[in-house]
């Protein structure tokens, strides 16, 4: 008698990213099915969450667990012996797999580089439309300062040259008075001076008021020049100095290990941290009453009440992170409520906008950024926001709230939108 057919194939166990039999299978909610390891690593090199079979996006990243009805079929199918041909097929599809992944990786890296050089180019784009604007802008101005000087120039030839003329008159003059004081005849001397004094040579004095209008017109011109030149560009030259003068008050920023989520990892020399996915998410019964409980947070271990300070911080290609300062008073035990006058004056950024910790899902800025720059301004109650290298302001929280020492604030964030276990370094500022 023969035997029964299988009730499923190989093919419906098969991953559809390896092409083999599930190895600890997992399903995500839209019903589709991969090994752990396979869908873990999609994840990761993937810039948002989405299914790779439907392409279904989720908003967090769903918690995977192994189906062990799936993991129990598949195992049936393991321990069945194999044909030669089904072993051989079986090796050829896990080849395939591996280099299915590999190529996966391959596009995603190279989506990520195209998103990179096409934002680049909208800000180059951006830029470049700005100063032709500009110019375009400045060109009647331009001109209209050529006309007054081709009128100047013209005006102040017609006065040099009655001004040469009066010379020459005056000139005259003076060599007939000579003349007339080698004459011997005291009488006639006496005449010509005395006439000399009751109606001495006319200097023309128009030319010095006339001079005066031109500077005066040339200087209003000048003027509205230099206004608009300050105000272009939405105070592009200010960002630049604004950038300059807090970076005079750098200061030397180190992290508090006291104060250290226990899912952070700081490095020796408490300049870098970063978030530890095989920590375990529960915190030790005994902890340090200044460590953050419930947010991935470390405080810097200088603080000030007064005063300017500035630091910079590397964040490279991380797709999630939180920088800014925190009051020593912040809340370390509970959660930390997103609103202002919370005590926390911090940009978030993900994955490709800016938000504050105070106001989320309100976006203040678009684009990435390699290095911020943070600078607290105590007794002016304000902390500004600045791309380093762009040298652009991102934001600045006006009417801080400041009550007691203020401390750097950082946050790596964990790994939910993947790429983002890289750490968050403190650098020195270049001046």
């Amino acid at each position: 008698m023969a035997s029964a057919p299988p009730l499923l194939s190989e093919e419906q166990l098969m991953c559809p990213i390896c092409l083999g039999v599930f190895v600890r299978p997992v399903s995500t909610p839209c019903g589709h099915n991969f090994c752990m390891t396979c869908l873990s690593s999609y994840w990761d090199q993937s810039p948002v969450t989405v299914c790779p079979v439907c392409k279904e996006s989720y908003s967090q990243r769903p918690q995977l667990r192994v189906n062990t009805f799936i993991s129990g079929l598949s195992q049936s199918f393991m321990n069945k012996p194999l044909t030669a041909e089904e072993t051989k097929s079986r090796g050829l599809r896990a080849e395939v797999g591996g280099t299915d992944a590999k190529i996966s990786s391959m596009i995603q890296e190279r989506v990520q580089k195209v998103q990179s050089i096409r934002q680049a180019l909208a800000q180059r784009q951006t830029q470049t439309g700005y100063l032709t604007k500009t110019i375009q802008d400045l060109t009647p101005l331009v001109k209209k300062m050529e006309e007054k000087q081709q009128q100047m120039d013209f005006e102040v030839a017609v006065v040099v040259g009655e001004i040469e003329k009066e010379i020459k008159d005056l000139t005259e003059t003076q060599m007939k008075l000579r003349d007339v004081n080698l004459n011997e005849d005291a009488q006639f001397l006496q005449r010509y001076t005395h006439n000399f004094a009751q109606k001495p040579p006319e200097v023309n004095l128009y030319s010095e008021i006339e001079m005066q209008q031109l500077r005066t017109a040339l200087g209003t011109t000048l003027s509205k020049l230099q206004v608009y030149l300050d105000n272009m560009g939405g105070g592009f030259m200010s960002d630049i100095s604004a950038l300059k003068y807090a970076q005079q008050f750098a200061m030397d920023v180190t992290l508090d290990p006291k104060t250290a989520h226990h899912r952070l990892i700081l490095s020796r020399d408490l300049k870098q941290v970063k978030f530890n996915p095989d920590a375990n998410a529960k915190p030790s019964p005994v902890s340090n009453p200044a460590k953050f409980t419930k947010h991935l947070a470390v405080l810097g271990g200088r603080g000030i009440q007064s005063g300017k300070f500035y630091f910079e911080v590397l964040v490279g290609t991380k797709t999630e992170w939180i920088v800014g300062v925190a009051l020593a008073s912040l809340e370390r035990k509970g959660k930390i409520p997103h609103a202002p006058g919370c005590g926390v004056y911090a940009v978030c950024f993900r994955m490709s906008y800016f938000e504050t910790f105070s106001q989320p899902n309100v976006p203040i800025h678009q684009g990435k950024i390699e290095k911020v720059g943070v600078f607290v301004d105590y007794d002016g109650r304000e902390v500004s926001f600045y791309d380093v290298n762009g040298a652009k302001l991102i934001y600045t929280f006006e009417d801080c709230a400041f009550s007691a020492k203020v401390h750097p604030y950082f946050n790596p964030c964990n790994n939910e939108f993947g790429n983002n276990l890289g750490p968050l370094v403190i650098v020195p500022v270049n001046l």
